[in-house]
């Protein structure tokens, strides 16, 4: 996702922010800086005491680059609040085996582009402590608890690590993501799909019915979007088609395990087909799968035949692949 594109998936209205702030401004003129981003912050219903809020806002302030001020970084507290929203009733429409599949889905299509977008606000030495502990204040405001900041970040010290190699520092954010946002994301994931769990039993073998969880990529997405164009002829945006790729994917690999290509070619290329007619209506039935089963995959296979990647990696490095697939599908509709 590109950084506009980004920007115009989680909008905020800055004229009306700015409105607003300068109207408490004009109404508070005695207090502190800081006091009078907490009212503003506190009006735009972010969920903090003011005492509280006003520790966390003396806490990042020096860490905010210069070209920043502390009311850029509460118009990013008040985004967090929107993405929020949208990822909650993202994760509401999806359908994952288990947690883990729900926060590796949610931090691959919602956070981690935001991670690059939030610390280009931030100086480029805050440590990657402080960064968590950011996602947990912004995202899941009811698990920080009432210390201070100083505490608050004392308590999980030992979890998170800023790496050199070098003078360089290394790039930890997926890390950081995960300890900053899976506790928020796994009780999200309990509380919407507690009741859609499902279980799929293979057949009774030997006398013993044996109940397993059957692994498939899921195009649930992906289905719905070409149903979409079919009925109506809209243009699909590159950002809804690799969302829906990733989706695709994202079901499929999980961060932290490992897979080999021959592993999963023939149930990768099998189910990505059956999503895509899945999604054709009658009248689009004719058109050919065969741009799937051709030799379109070869050169990628020759580069990762022998490589056992992370679920991660094979979802970066399919992407592109996968679209490109999907893009001449459509065309042809």
């Amino acid at each position: 996702m590109e950084k506009i594109e980004f920007k115009q998936l989680f909008k905020i209205e800055k004229e009306r922010l700015l409105w607003n702030y300068q109207r408490i401004n004009r109404m508070f003129k005695n207090l502190e800086p800081t006091e009078i981003i907490a009212k503003f912050l506190i009006n735009q219903s972010v969920e903090f005491s003011p005492n509280r809020m006003i520790d966390i806002l003396n806490y990042y302030s020096p860490k905010i680059r210069k070209d920043k001020t502390l009311l850029d970084f509460a118009f990013e507290w008040v985004r967090a609040n929107r993405i929020r929203f949208d990822y909650k009733k993202f994760i509401n429409l999806g359908t994952y085996e288990d947690q883990n599949s729900a926060i590796d889905d949610s931090i691959f299509l919602f956070f981690l582009d935001y991670d690059n977008y939030i610390r280009e606000c931030l100086i480029e030495n805050i440590s990657e402590l402080e960064i968590c502990a950011l996602y947990e204040i912004f995202f899941n405001p009811n698990q920080v608890d009432s210390t201070n900041m100083d505490a608050f970040l004392k308590n999980k010290e030992l979890k998170v690590h800023t790496i050199f190699k070098g003078k360089e520092k290394v790039n930890t954010s997926i890390f950081t993501l995960r300890e900053g946002l899976s506790a928020m994301i796994k009780k999200d994931y309990n509380e919407l799909h507690s009741s859609k769990v499902k279980i799929k039993s293979d057949q009774q073998k030997s006398g013993n019915e044996v109940l397993s969880t059957i692994t498939e990529f899921d195009g649930t997405m992906l289905e719905r979007l070409v149903k979409s164009y079919c009925f109506n002829k809209r243009k699909i945006v590159d950002r809804e088609l690799e969302n829906s790729i990733s989706r695709f994917l994202s079901s499929f690999f999980k961060f932290g395990q490992f897979y080999k290509y021959e592993d999963f070619k023939d149930k990768l290329i099998q189910n990505l087909t059956d999503s895509l007619y899945s999604g054709l209506t009658e009248n689009h039935k004719f058109i050919s799968l065969d741009i799937l089963n051709s030799d379109n995959l070869f050169n990628f296979e020759k580069t990762v035949e022998t490589q056992k990647l992370d679920g991660l990696a094979w979802i970066k490095d399919l992407i592109p692949i996968l679209k490109e697939f999907a893009v001449k599908f459509i065309d042809r509709l």
